[in-house]
């Protein structure tokens, strides 16, 4: 028995801890230089495992469903997952395929940076998913289907398929991105048709601004990027809206925009749409519905690896969500979670309870300023939190 099921993208990253001197990354990656780093950290990566050890780790009863290469890095892969999961790990391995990978290069004061292969990831198909399982759970939440080549070609043909498969089953589905690859053969870059497809049987829907800009309002992300390159410092926090209404629109029940540094914006349908969500609907509809609500997040002084915070904030919105938290408790939650992670260098290494992780977000740290100027919502500096003029509280 599990309530949530992530399935999807998985893959074993390799991030050496970079010391303090590369605080000058600019200036110390040069070519032909040797570079001394600290210790090498070994952990798995991907939408699969950052949010469903996250969600184990929270206390949700979690199944992990990805696919391996029969090769070493995939027995790693295994074996890491065992160490922190146990047996709710159902992993496909591929004959004669490779694992995927991720090196992470996090030089202190600096976003971090990959270099990924999706290897395995790019076969994923149905065959995959144990859906008897399926049919126990809450919450079917599908990682990474952007850069997964037979989720993603097609427009999504076989993405849809198994969303609208968790649907007839009763199960809740769920979505996150990831930042699109141009230049990855064989991947779809009509956006908007493969979601067009997909989002009528998506009931949480969770990419972040970057993303959703690039897929949906491509315009919008040249302009803002254009600027200096720096999407998130450029971003009007009452441009959400629109966004957020358009993947409505599309037929998405529940929207979650991750905006980084700026923090957290959800929006959801009418009360009649939450309640045909399926066993992982909200506890209270009515206290979900029609709402639209944006939140800063948490400051963390010391930060080690932003790697994974993403994938964990949203471990931490689905467990609120199955646990009966209300939506702005849920979106402040799914911070808190993020806020956890970047506290180690392994995405989940900072995760714990969900008892312990709202009472740490309570009691050691604080939200960042939230600075708004625009007339779309209204401010409640007390919870940092935006919620539309009109909303009830």
């Amino acid at each position: 028995m599990c309530d949530i099921i992530c399935a999807g993208h998985i893959c074993l990253d390799i991030t050496p801890v970079l010391p303090s001197k590369f605080a000058r990354a600019d200036k110390v990656f040069q070519p032909g230089k040797l570079l001394e780093t600290d210790e090498l950290v070994l952990s798995t990566g991907g939408s699969v495992a950052n949010t469903g050890i996250a969600l184990t780790k929270l206390g949700i009863r979690t199944a992990l469903m990805g696919r391996v290469g029969d090769d070493i890095p995939g027995d790693v892969v295994k074996r890491l997952l065992e160490e922190q999961v146990g047996q709710a790990q159902y992993l496909s391995a591929g004959r004669g395929e490779l694992t995927s990978y991720s090196v992470v290069l996090a030089p202190p004061g600096f976003d971090r940076m990959f270099l990924h292969n999706p290897a395995a990831n790019h076969t994923f198909w149905a065959d995959d998913i144990d859906f008897d399982l399926v049919r126990q759970a809450k919450i079917l939440h599908i990682g990474y289907p952007t850069c997964m080549k037979k989720l993603a070609q097609n427009k999504g043909a076989e993405l849809r398929n198994i969303l609208r498969k968790g649907k007839e089953l009763g199960v809740t589905t769920s979505i996150d991105t990831s930042y699109p690859d141009e230049d990855a053969n064989g991947i779809n870059a009509d956006w908007e048709g493969l979601f067009g497809n997909v989002l009528p049987f998506t009931d949480i829907f969770m990419p972040s601004i970057e993303e959703a800009l690039f897929m949906f309002d491509h315009d919008e992300f040249c302009r803002l990027k254009a600027m200096d390159g720096d999407i998130l410092k450029n971003l009007d926090i009452d441009y959400l809206p629109r966004l957020g209404k358009k993947l409505l629109d599309m037929g998405a029940k529940i929207v979650v925009i991750k905006c980084g540094t700026r923090g957290y914006y959800a929006a959801t349908q009418g009360a009649e749409a939450l309640a045909g969500m399926g066993r992982g609907m909200p506890a209270e509809p009515g206290q979900w519905a029609g709402r639209e609500i944006f939140t800063s997040i948490y400051r963390i002084d010391h930060v080690r690896s932003a790697t994974g915070a993403g994938d964990t904030s949203i471990g931490g919105f689905l467990a609120a969500l199955i646990r009966g938290y209300s939506l702005a408790d849920s979106v402040d939650i799914a911070c808190a979670t993020g806020a956890a992670c970047v506290t180690a260098y392994s995405a989940t290494g900072g995760i714990g309870p969900l008892e312990k992780i709202i009472s740490r977000s309570r009691k050691e740290w604080k939200k960042t300023p939230l600075a708004y100027t625009g007339q779309y919502f209204r401010m409640d500096a007390a919870r940092g939190l935006l919620q539309r003029n009109g909303d009830r509280e």
